[in-house]
């Protein structure tokens, strides 16, 4: 019922409601549901590819979501933690779910190659950066980390703060428009906090690249998805959670840039996160 309700809410709230609506129906939605955000790939009506985000679990897009939260998992209690994730995974609409996106925006085509590139941050001028919580903002990573994008069996190289990654082959939407991909970030052995990675797509057949995108990874405790967390891992968990969300806003705040309604409105979604953690660890 509550996932029904706030998708519907979602696919008039654009038309109707307005911004001050939906964050007034986020304000009071029940923090314990979870959710789950991609970056959403969609037409911005003329025929360019466009990246936001979408609440996958919902089926809610927020067309002007600009940074989203990824998670690398692994043990933080073995000797030296590895981390490695999948998400943020890159979603698109199916034909048969023509009318989410508000209009003038459309879903992307079908049978169409998808890239993606993940590029120098032009603010901070690096590719990979990491979140010093004692600063209050972005540094080079402590100790040559570097994040690996694999997809599959492809290796397709590493950012490291000086290197991009360019032309990865994620896959291909479907024959109705539909796509549900995730690429393998490595971050393996690396210092716990977040991690900055900054992205543009590309769709085969539409003009682009995308606007850009900004992915704040964090690296959790593993138990974190079976909810088997020891008072250790939680405190683990909870402390870098602490540091993505404030990432996060910094980043919305000193690196995308002119925030408009769209961006307020994915902001409330991370506090909504935050808040759903909180709820869910007490």
């Amino acid at each position: 019922m509550i996932r029904t309700g706030l998708g519907n809410f979602m696919k008039i709230g654009w038309r109707r409601g307005g911004l001050a609506a939906i964050v007034a129906v986020l304000a009071i939605a029940p923090a314990a549901t979870a959710q789950h955000f991609d970056v959403l790939l969609y037409d911005d009506g003329t025929g360019h590819v466009r990246a936001g985000g979408v609440d996958v679990d919902f089926l809610a897009p927020q067309p002007g979501l600009r940074v989203l939260e990824g998670e690398a998992l692994g043990d933080s209690t073995a000797g030296t933690p590895t981390f490695a994730g999948e998400d943020p995974g890159f979603f698109s609409f199916s034909d048969a779910q023509a009318g989410l996106l508000p209009p003038p925006f459309d879903n992307v085509a079908p049978n169409a190659a998808v890239t993606l590139n993940f590029l120098t941050e032009p603010t901070l001028g690096r590719s990979l950066s990491y979140w010093d919580d004692g600063l209050g903002m972005w540094t080079a990573v402590p100790n040559s980390e570097s994040i690996t994008l694999t997809v599959g069996a492809v290796n397709f190289g590493s950012v490291d703060g000086t290197s991009e990654v360019r032309d990865i082959a994620l896959g291909s939407t479907s024959a109705v428009g539909a796509l549900d991909d995730h690429p393998d970030y490595v971050l393996g052995a690396a210092t716990p906090g977040a991690y900055l990675l900054f992205g543009r797509a590309e769709v085969a057949g539409m003009t682009g690249p995308s606007n850009p995108f900004w992915l704040v990874m964090g690296t959790l405790d593993e138990c974190e998805e079976t909810d088997t967390c020891t008072p250790g891992q939680e405190a683990f968990n909870e402390g870098i959670e602490e540091q993505i969300e404030a990432a996060i806003d910094y980043t919305q705040a000193n690196l995308v840039p002119e925030p408009g309604a769209f961006v307020l409105l994915g902001s409330g979604l991370a506090g909504l996160r935050a808040l759903r953690r909180r709820s869910r660890r007490s």
